[in-house]
């Protein structure tokens, strides 16, 4: 007998929550890696753990587009199944995240000169861990206001990523250049990771409000066209 849409709905949010607990384990285990010693079995398990929720989302997916199609649900149903799937996408690419994280630490790890890392690397991996963590709590409570608090820390991990990169400039005279690099790279990783929990975040508003509100615009679902976000 086929499950009705409320079962189904209840199986694909607990396959996402199950998912974005899985994500965040390897963001944080990423970052124990770098400066870190012994580390490449735990990067090869950050890799791992990749390849596992690249299998997940695509399980979403299907399960999704199959509620779709079967059930050709409306209104808040809808945005439920519509908000699962573009979450499930941003926490596929947090995952592949992760793993260049853990490779960026891993190649730094095997320099024979040492690199400094900088504070404002640490910060930014606080921050975008925090906005990951802030952002799937705002999608099981349905919080806009969760979700509104995490979009307000997306641009200082901007401006930690602006400093840092900065730093490493200044340091690639008298330190290893791919050593600089490689920390460079890994900011990138989290600020995309930042931008992503911020994607999730605006994914909770349209999925509890009806209103889209990324790119700088606010689209209401009941109002005419877009407008300016105060």
């Amino acid at each position: 007998m086929a499950l009705a849409l409320d079962d189904r709905l209840d199986a694909l949010t607990t396959a996402l929550n199950h998912m974005s607990h899985q994500v965040e384990k390897l963001v944080k285990d990423s970052l124990t890696l770098v400066g870190g010693v012994d580390i490449d079995e735990l990067a090869e398990d950050v890799i791992r753990g990749d390849l596992v929720i690249d299998r997940q989302e695509v399980e979403i997916e299907e399960k999704a587009i199959e509620m779709l199609a079967l059930h050709q649900p409306r209104a808040g149903d809808l945005r439920v199944i519509v908000a699962v799937l573009k979450i499930n996408n941003d926490l596929e690419r947090i995952g592949d995240h992760a793993a260049n994280i853990a490779r960026a630490a891993g190649r730094l790890g095997r320099l024979e000169t040492k690199v400094p890392v900088p504070p404002e690397l640490g910060e930014m991996g606080r921050i975008a861990c925090g906005m990951l963590g802030d952002a799937l709590d705002a999608f099981v409570h349905e919080s806009t206001d969760e979700a509104a608090a995490v979009r307000e820390r997306d641009d200082r991990v901007d401006q930690l990523l602006d400093s840092l990169v900065r730093i490493m400039l200044t340091h690639m005279p008298e330190h290893h250049i791919s050593g600089c690099l490689e920390v460079i790279l890994i900011g990138r990783n989290l600020e995309r990771i930042a931008d992503l929990a911020t994607n999730i975040a605006e994914d909770v508003i349209f999925m509890v409000q009806g209103r889209t509100v990324r790119h700088g615009v606010r689209l209401d679902r009941a109002g005419g066209g877009p407008k300016a976000n105060s």
